[in-house]
């Protein structure tokens, strides 16, 4: 057996032990999580018992490139079974990532064992309440109060898990909020002295996993809390992993669709035939599965720019993410209409996808955000 089979043969062997985590842990918890809303710590540190946040690493902690395809097949995995679980063990790579690249050894040795091992969780202070997708209107500033203490002011909106989460990797100003200030990215625990973590706010979709903006009100710091890269730069590589792995939910949305759907429609009996029988829904289902084969495809050659280095191509990416969200949202709906009166039943999951498909289509920077991104370049880009 050659080395590559070797590898994907371990790798379907994984897959089968992540699929069985879902069929008999994720899978009978997903509607509960979703009515109540209640934080699922115990199916986190479950997901770390068999490597799933640990996956991209190395066991001396470093970044492994080789293994960010698995960790996305992964993600729409257990997508397809809870949006709020995948997004809780993908979150943990991201904070993950991030350290292992870019923190200074005393924070990566403090933090990243416990993110992969399910005991620590971090959150990722990015977006502000006034200016939304528009990273640069940032107005949280970090400024200099001693030669080892820095003091940080401002909020930060919309921050997933902040309510629950040990620490945060916050995007500052430095010395000033102007839009072109020079940017830097630190690590702040959030029981630290001058952070206020706000209530939960819950959403439409994601249910179970929470939100809430963090306030900084003169919070100070030792200055090596700080990632050793440009905050800007570092943070829109760290939204890059987030964005595909969006675009991983959106595509195991599709795949939980095609899954509900096509045993619906087999079973469903309407004017002596079953609903498969019918050619509308045939096409249907047609449509739906050449989405999800397009948008995975896509995906996995944004993840493999991702792995290659360098942040990876933030155009294909971008279109990743997009056609698999709003191809997600158009499905999810079509999936409901499928169901007739039971799609729109709280018993149901298709409805659930649906709230989880809206919301993969805003965050990490909405649909329109992208198509704006990819019609510039395409506007500049010579086509001959």
């Amino acid at each position: 057996m050659t080395l590559t089979s070797q590898l994907d043969a371990d790798a379907e062997e994984f897959l089968g032990v992540v699929n069985d985590f879902c069929v008999s842990q994720v899978a009978p918890r997903a509607q509960e999580i979703d009515l109540t809303g209640e934080f699922f710590p115990d199916l986190l540190a479950a997901a770390a018992e068999i490597g799933l946040q640990g996956l991209i690493f190395t066991e001396d902690g470093n970044i492994d490139p080789t293994m960010f395809a698995l960790a996305h097949e992964t993600t729409e995995l257990v997508a397809s079974y809870s949006g709020a679980v995948a997004l809780g063990i993908s979150i943990s790579r991201l904070h993950g990532y991030l350290l292992a690249a870019y923190a200074p050894p005393h924070l990566r040795d403090r933090w990243l064992p416990g993110l992969i091992d399910g005991t620590v969780r971090g959150s990722f202070a990015l977006s502000e309440p006034h200016s939304g997708t528009d990273i640069r209107a940032g107005r949280t500033v970090a400024r200099v109060v001693d030669p080892v203490t820095v003091s940080i002011t401002g909020e930060k909106a919309w921050i997933t898990q902040s309510p629950v989460a040990h620490f945060c990797i916050v995007l500052t100003k430095l010395g000033s909020p102007d839009r072109d200030a020079e940017t830097a990215a630190f690590v702040v625990p959030l029981d630290t002295e001058g952070v206020t973590v706000g209530a939960d706010e819950p959403m439409s979709g994601f249910r179970g996993m929470p939100m809430a903006n963090v306030h900084f009100d003169d919070c100070r710091i030792p200055a090596s809390w700080r990632l050793d890269v440009d905050g800007f730069r570092g943070m829109l590589e760290g939204l890059n992993l987030a964005r595909l792995d969006a675009g991983c939910y959106g595509v195991g949305f599709m795949r939980a669709a095609l899954r509900e759907t096509s045993a619906y429609v087999r079973d469903r009996q309407a004017f002596g035939k079953t609903l498969a029988d019918l050619q509308i829904v045939q096409e249907k289902l047609g449509h739906l599965h050449a989405d999800y084969l397009a948008a995975r495809s896509l995906l996995r050659e944004g993840v493999a720019s991702f792995a290659a280095g360098g942040g990876g191509d933030a155009h294909l990416i971008s279109a990743a993410k997009m056609v698999a969200s709003d191809a997600a949202m158009r499905h999810a709906v079509e999936a409901v209409q499928l169901h007739g009166g039971y799609g729109a039943h709280l018993h149901y999951p298709v409805q659930r996808l649906m709230r989880d498909a809206k919301i993969t289509q805003i965050i990490d920077g909405t649909s329109e955000i992208h198509a704006l991104m990819l019609g510039r370049a395409a506007a500049r880009a010579d086509w001959s």
